[in-house]
């Protein structure tokens, strides 16, 4: 569990229910049931008028909107946990996809005019928007630390890491980075860093006693 979600969770035991956790995502499958829908309808309407015959109609679609969903699940996941050639395949997957759906989409109106444009072109836009909602959400659990709470000092991953913090300053004089606490830890980049803003904050600032801007995310 990463610093964010133990903040969550200790968050959500002092208030009893966190309602962004249940709204937020609520609303993106709602929104994105009903853009899937609605884009299923006209992209199969596109590929009759492309020559398709019905089954083939009503199976194309799938592969448009089968290629977004695996890109949905790829860009949800946390982008710690991906490299940046996964990122850039993934965000390439998921337009690419979005782009094909509101081609076809506007193709199937039947006519091209505003008012049928819109209705049919809202669905993969709607899509992409309940997409983009979901992944950039606020973290509020990080930001509350990092304005004035105490590192929480029963996080054995912390306690390690203001450890091997000491260590690295009596040797090399400065502030671990994030991504040697990555590799000494075993964690993921994401939750280094987070480690990482923690271990400054306990320092006595941001950047720790002695510590630079850069070296949060530079090597050694």
């Amino acid at each position: 569990m990463s610093a964010v979600d133990e903040q969550r969770a200790s968050a959500g035991i002092r208030s009893g229910f966190d309602l962004d956790a249940w709204i937020r995502p609520v609303c993106a499958l709602v929104v994105a049931g009903v853009a899937a829908y609605a884009s299923y309808v006209h992209q199969r309407e596109f590929a009759r008028q492309g020559g398709a015959d019905a089954v083939s109609a009503s199976l194309w679609p799938l592969s448009v909107d089968g290629s977004l969903l695996l890109a949905t699940v790829g860009l949800v996941k946390p982008s710690g946990l991906r490299t940046r050639r996964a990122r850039g395949a993934v965000w390439t997957a998921f337009l690419l996809g979005i782009a094909v759906s509101l081609a076809a989409n506007v193709a199937a109106a039947p006519a091209l005019e505003w008012k049928p444009v819109l209705v049919a072109g809202w669905p993969p836009v709607a899509l992409l928007l309940s997409v983009e909602l979901l992944v950039h959400r606020p973290e509020r659990g990080m930001t509350d630390l990092l304005e004035g709470e105490h590192p929480q000092s029963d996080d054995p991953l912390l306690a390690r890491a203001l450890v091997l913090d000491a260590r690295h300053r009596d040797v090399r004089q400065r502030p671990i980075s994030a991504e040697t606490l990555r590799k000494e830890l075993h964690v993921g980049a994401e939750r280094s860093r987070q480690l990482t803003a923690l271990v400054r904050m306990s320092r006595g600032g941001p950047n720790g006693v002695g510590g630079s801007p850069d070296s949060a995310d530079g090597s050694g």
